[in-house]
């Protein structure tokens, strides 16, 4: 018989909440919630965007004394597994299919605990969504429990994947609903998809300028040339710098400031939003093309245990086939369209196989995570159009 999965402990919760969470939402985020959920009796789904780790506190704090069981990455696990176990995580490898884990919010749901399960699988990039496959509906549709979504607003100002600092904003949550009890036989898992992807809508930069949410710190824009590499002026990939509230192209010395409601001055765009979608364009481009191939050096390394084991140097490329990873004498390779978008960070791009899981730390070309990411992301959605 399978071992059963280790509900969320109360205890340890309650401890976290007073002992952590509140002190550090009093100091770094104004919470604002209207307590719904705190009234909504398990079994539930929740699914929630996922724009900094900020959002799993504030879902955390704003359903106790009602727990939670949170669907993970694996890679989560390496620091302090058995403690994170005990605050209730249902793991697993990101953009794979795993039955056990089915099984696994089964089990959570029967004990009268709901279940939270971020279908963007990785945080935001630009403080808007990712993208929301439809098999999470099609997994609520089974489920056959109520869906509540949690859209949260102001995560990403306050830590933005690409920051080594957080900033004190407010952080609003928009609880919905999305499913009422009386409805779960009868929708279908097309109409949970369009709920699920209208209520989980945000633009953070957006929130922050209809807000007048000022941020006024000393390396506002340091870190975001990670997720803006390429130059709009000179068209350059890989040479932008940031310092402070600045942004500059090495190349052409291009120079576009954000100012403190978070809006670009001196530029082709007045948006990081837009300045992205211009990145993808020219990725969806790059791809278009015969002879596509991109390529950029890595440093190797496999989680093994609770620590990952260096295994040398690497070169990832990605192709017409899909994307390549040469290492240690061997090639993982995973053809077009295998995955609809990449776990990555400023430094490394993570990937699983059946028998473990690989992540590969940039040594150059800040920004070519966040390409490599594009490229996958706009060659699956191409073959999906041309299917």
């Amino acid at each position: 018989m399978a071992k059963k999965v280790k509900l969320a402990n109360k205890f340890l919760i309650g401890a976290a909440i007073n002992l952590y969470g509140k002190p550090k939402f009093a100091k770094q985020v104004k919470l604002i919630t209207d307590g719904s959920l705190k009234k909504l009796k398990p079994p539930f789904v929740v699914v929630a965007n996922h724009a900094s780790f900020v959002d799993v506190g504030g879902l955390i704090m704003s359903m106790y004394p009602t727990c939670a069981n949170f669907v993970i990455s694996v890679t989560q696990l390496v620091q302090w597994p058995s403690l994170i176990k005990s605050m209730g995580v249902l793991p697993k490898k990101q953009f794979t299919v795993d039955t056990s884990l089915i099984r696994d919010i089964k089990y959570v749901l029967s004990c009268n605990r709901p279940v939270v399960i971020y279908p963007e699988a990785k945080l935001s990039v630009v403080g808007t969504p990712n993208i929301i496959k439809p098999a999470i509906a099609k997994l609520v549709k089974m489920l056959k429990v109520p869906l509540v979504t949690v859209c949260f607003n102001g995560t990403y100002l306050h830590k933005p994947r690409w920051s080594k600092t957080k900033r004190k904003v407010p952080v609003r949550l928009d609880v919905k609903v999305a499913v009422a009890s009386n409805e779960v036989e009868t929708i279908t898992a097309a109409e949970i998809h369009e709920r699920i992807v209208r209520n989980l809508s945000y633009d953070d930069y957006a929130y922050q300028l209809d807000n007048n949410i000022e941020i006024d710190v000393p390396d506002l824009v340091e870190g975001l040339e990670n997720i803006l590499y390429k130059c709009p002026q000179c068209g350059e990939e890989f040479v932008m710098t940031g310092h402070g509230h600045e942004l500059t192209c090495s190349k052409c010395g291009h120079t576009v400031t954000q100012n403190n409601l978070g809006q670009l001055v001196g530029g082709k765009f007045d948006k990081v939003t837009d300045w992205y979608q211009w990145q993808t364009e020219c990725v969806r481009e790059e791809i278009s093309t015969p002879d596509y191939r991109f390529c950029a050096s890595f440093r190797a390394e496999k989680l093994v245990g609770k620590k990952y084991v260096d295994m040398g140097d690497a070169e990832i490329v990605h192709d017409k086939d899909g994307i390549t990873a040469n290492f240690a004498d061997q090639s993982i390779h995973y053809k077009a369209g295998a995955f609809y978008t990449l776990s990555f960070n400023n430094d490394y791009i993570y990937l699983p196989t059946a028998e473990a899981v690989y992540r590969f730390r940039r040594l150059a070309d800040v920004g070519c995570t966040t390409k490599l990411n594009l490229a996958v992301e706009q060659q699956t959605i191409m073959l999906e159009n041309n299917r």
